[in-house]
């Protein structure tokens, strides 16, 4: 494995960061190609409003597992033994996956779906068909995420790619297979849980020789386990938890099931793009040793973010959207015209999820990440204030939904950036000024 100290020139960054983009847009590649496929049901707005429902609730239960990966391998990489690790994850996974079966076969359905949400009744059975293939996702990414971890502490990164895309293309061939069903949401949720255990299956098979599993810390380590997961936890809970609160927003709109399904679509469409600069936090916590190098990462980050940004704008334009939204997803003129306005406001989705990355990365490094979890909590409270506000508004559609998950973000970068002035910046201006290894700054003018 590299050093850190040769990976901070321009070559040494693109090296560094390449892979970790590639591997973002393998995983990023399911929601469009689950929108191509849901698309081509035979009740295409019921099957993608229903599918985006099942999936948000899904999500906001296996959130705070995807922490595991991170957590596995500091456990690892600092003399820790793995066995708590994954004690911890599949106990999790295992009640968070109970839960996710209640809201399948119980009357938990209709109080998240119905009411919670607010979905329509054809989309309620969707949701709730959906749900019946999702609940085991919890757990089947606990195991993934401990394993994936281990992987990462044994410097094996190949398998982890190879588990992502095995995942991509077993779920584009069950999805587009079982079109011939006639399709809906559960079409959906089929491809995405075998995906999950086809990528589940690859990492906990693969082997890390030479990395030694067990020491005889185990109960520190159960207690340490906890301690450092709580507050990323709780980030990545409230990330997963957006779509679903800006899912009910739209619920209670003037035409629920065409905003929902034409904000499913974009937000396919622009995560995709977006998703290069989702890796910016390994960038900060491995690259970043002080104030030089954090501007010097932090630049070469913006230019991958605003090419992105550029390319969404690109995207944007009438001439270029209405046929390329049209041959991907098949849409009708009507969902057409709701999504597409939707497309500018989404170009702003690189830059400040690319910000809010890889500040959260330097909070992590420094060992606070209390600041991220508050930093989610301010961007889900903006984003329900916001729409609290916007309630009767003319506003509606899928430009409502972008316009609230860009606003949370802006509000979540804000504080970010504030308290890592305050609190971040002091300590790397230190280790600057410290520094007397000169070849710790290898390429840095």
């Amino acid at each position: 494995m590299m050093k850190a100290e040769s990976l901070i020139t321009a070559g040494g960054f693109a090296r560094f960061y390449t892979p970790l983009a590639a591997t973002s847009l393998l995983l990023t590649a399911t929601n469009p190609i689950l929108a191509a496929a849901l698309a081509r049901s035979v009740d295409p707005v019921a099957a993608l409003a229903g599918y985006q429902a099942a999936f948000a609730v899904c999500g906001v239960l296996y959130a705070p597992l995807l922490v595991v990966q991170q957590v596995a391998a500091a456990r690892l990489l600092g003399g820790g033994s793995f066995s708590p690790v994954t004690r911890f994850a599949y106990l999790t996974g295992a009640v968070l996956s109970l839960f996710g079966a209640l809201i399948a076969y119980t009357t938990a359905g209709d109080l998240v779906f119905a009411r919670l949400i607010g979905v329509s009744p054809d989309v309620l059975s969707e949701s709730v068909r959906a749900m019946k293939w999702l609940w085991p996702v919890p757990f089947l990414t606990a195991v993934r995420a401990a394993h994936q971890g281990r992987l990462v502490a044994g410097h094996r990164t190949v398998p982890i790619a190879g588990a992502t895309g095995g995942r991509t293309a077993i779920l584009a061939i069950v999805a587009f297979s079982l079109l011939a069903t006639g399709g809906g949401a559960w079409l959906g949720a089929a491809a995405f849980t075998a995906g999950m255990v086809v990528e589940m299956a690859v990492v906990m098979w693969a082997r890390t020789p030479g990395l030694q599993l067990e020491r005889d810390d185990c109960e520190l380590d159960s207690e340490n386990v906890a301690r450092f997961s709580a507050p990323l936890m709780l980030n990545v809970l409230l990330w997963w938890a957006t779509p679903l609160i800006i899912t009910a927003v739209l619920a209670r709109t003037a035409d629920p099931d065409r905003a929902i399904a034409a904000f499913a679509v974009v937000e396919a469409v622009a995560w995709f793009i977006a998703a290069p600069v989702g890796q910016m936090q390994h960038a900060s916590i491995a690259l970043v040793k002080c104030s030089e190098t954090h501007r010097r990462v932090r630049a070469w980050g913006g230019i991958v973010a605003f090419s992105m940004m550029g390319l969404l704008l690109l995207l944007s334009l009438p001439a270029l959207r209405e046929p390329i939204l049209r041959f991907l997803f098949a849409l009708e003129s009507g969902l057409l015209g709701i999504a597409g306005p939707a497309l500018p406001i989404a170009a702003a989705y690189p830059l400040l999820y690319g910000l809010r990355q890889y500040y959260q990365g330097l909070f992590v490094r420094s060992g606070k990440p209390v600041f991220v979890g508050i930093g989610a909590v301010w961007r889900v409270v903006s984003i329900v204030a916001a729409a609290l506000l916007l309630q009767g508004a003319a506003v509606g559609g899928a430009v409502l939904g972008v316009g609230l998950a860009v606003f949370g973000l802006a509000i979540e970068g804000l504080f970010l950036v504030y308290q890592a002035r305050r609190g971040v910046m002091p300590e790397l201006r230190a280790q600057r000024a410290a520094a007397v290894n000169p070849e710790a700054f290898e390429g840095v003018a």
